[in-house]
Parts: C-alpha cells; sequence; structure tokens
C-alpha cells in the first residue's frame, strides 16, 4: 500500500539532498562559531590580496605623477596613510563577511531543522507500517 504523504515528503527530502541542501549540510557540519572563523580568515586573506592588487594597479595608474614627486614623498607618511586605509579596508570587509556567514549559518540551521523534521516524520510512518504490518509476515 502506498503512502502519498510519505512518497511526497521523500521526494522533498530527496530534492533537498540534491539541491539547496548540499551547501547547508556542508555548513551544518561546523558550530556557527567555527564556520563564521573560517570563512572570515577566508576573507582576509582575499581582501588582503584584493588590496595589494588595487594598490599595485593605483601605483601602475600614477606612475608618471609618481615619477616626478618621488623625491619629495615623506615615506614615513605616505605608509602611515596606506596602512590606516588598509585596516579600513579589512576592517570593512571583516564585518561584512561576518554578517553574511552568520546569516548563511542560520538560514543552513534552519534548513536543517526542516530536514530532520521531515526525515523524523518519514521514520514515524514508517514505524506505523511496521506495526500494522510486521517484517516476519511480508512475503517475496
Amino acid at each position: 500500500m502506498l503512502n502519498t504523504e510519505r512518497i511526497r515528503l521523500m521526494a522533498k527530502l530527496a530534492a533537498y539532498e540534491q539541491g539547496e541542501g548540499k551547501e547547508a549540510m556542508q555548513i551544518g557540519q561546523y558550530y556557527r562559531g567555527d564556520y563564521v572563523s573560517v570563512q572570515m580568515i577566508k576573507t582576509f586573506l582575499c581582501s588582503t590580496l584584493a588590496f595589494i592588487i588595487l594598490l599595485a594597479l593605483s601605483v601602475l595608474y600614477q606612475m608618471e605623477e609618481l615619477g616626478e614627486v618621488l623625491y619629495q614623498i615623506n615615506f614615513a607618511d605616505y605608509g602611515a596613510g596606506l596602512l590606516i586605509k588598509y585596516v579600513l579596508f579589512v576592517v570593512f570587509y571583516q564585518v561584512v563577511a561576518w554578517a553574511v556567514y552568520n546569516l548563511r549559518y542560520h538560514s543552513a540551521a534552519k534548513k536543517q531543522k526542516l530536514y530532520h523534521s521531515r526525515l523524523k516524520k518519514v521514520e514515524k510512518f514508517y514505524e506505523r507500517e511496521e506495526k500494522l504490518i510486521p517484517v516476519d509476515n511480508w512475503k517475496d
């Protein structure tokens, strides 16, 4: 005897596992703090690399002007200004990363909770069927 509600639940579970559930299940393997920390470390490395690339592009763009005023530049002040810009750049991206990855973790946790509640429903359907038709009485 087919149970249509159980079949629908199982189809939803299979679609979830093959679609959006892959990422949620990977995120769900971590504690929130661990997941956010790892992602923030990745963001730090990527934002540092992005800042270096932007600095190199800026230097290349202003190469002619830098050549004319190179002897007039106070490198201590220039370095301090560059360091402040770098810190602000990285802090901005760290704050954005913290917010984004916290939201992603909570979203994945909600999806995982729904997934597990559906699994429990399917399990209850099977338990009810086993009570109605014991496994020993099944005929092949």
